[in-house]
């Protein structure tokens, strides 16, 4: 069955609403309760994955998302959304100058995350939908997502699996989620040009039951330590 994260999100409110609701059925009759039914939302997070970018203020319409400004490789973990075509504007922290403005439709209770990129310097966004398994007791699942501007097309590998966990992925590309076998694993992302192994990580845990992003993101010989070409593993879920 696939399931839509969204439902956790929901059960978190209703146990919230449930939970205001005992203090007054102690004072007063049922039929006075007016409870409002939630204001239809999506759910987005965002991730700056953008090297050369500065660090972000970011709106949705007139909202400001962020409470301080995004910088790169963190993200905004899932949050309520307005539904319907909403403007995204990105500025830089110290200006109100937009870097990049983009609609996006959302739809009541979807999942999304939007992957902030830069090609050619100019700030790029690329908007998917959230969609995963029913959690699996003895599995784990994960996508990849390749934001390093500077690498073509290339594939992963993680040790002791006979196969690549990913098809051939290009620049923006952002994979579906496929399940996963939890351990330690060595990754090794290889380019599909010759085979040349571009960047090697030892020992990442991938636990069962977690949904997870990999980020490939960075450059080679980034001036910033912390801006060269690494990946980060990101927690979308987890279940209960």
């Amino acid at each position: 069955m696939i399931k839509n994260p969204v439902s956790k999100f929901k059960s978190i409110t209703m146990k919230s609403l449930a939970f205001g609701g005992l203090a007054l059925l102690a004072t007063s009759c049922l039929d006075d309760i007016d409870i409002p039914d939630p204001t239809p939302a999506a759910y987005v997070s965002i991730y700056q994955g953008s090297a050369t970018a500065p660090d972000l203020n970011i709106f949705a319409d007139n909202n400001q998302v962020t409470q301080q400004p995004l910088g790169f490789s963190e993200f905004i973990a899932y949050s309520p959304f307005f539904i319907g075509e909403r403007l995204m504007r990105y500025t830089s922290a110290s200006s109100t100058s937009s870097l990049l403005e983009q609609n996006v439709t959302l739809e009541v209770d979807k999942v999304y995350s939007i992957f902030l990129s830069s090609k050619d310097d100019q700030l790029e966004s690329t908007l998917v939908e959230d969609v995963w398994e029913d959690p699996v007791a003895d599995l784990a699942q994960l996508r990849f997502a390749h934001l390093s501007s500077e690498l073509g097309e290339i594939y992963v590998e993680f040790s002791g699996l006979t196969t690549p966990i990913t098809p051939n992925v290009k620049f923006q590309d952002i994979t579906d989620f496929a399940e996963l076998a939890p351990g330690i694993y060595d990754i090794d992302v290889k380019s599909v040009e010759n085979g040349e192994s571009l960047l090697q990580i030892d020992g990442v845990e991938i636990k069962k039951r977690f949904v997870y992003t990999l980020i490939l993101k960075g450059n080679e010989g980034a001036n910033e330590t912390s801006k060269e070409l690494d990946l980060q593993l990101i927690t979308n879920y987890f279940g209960i």
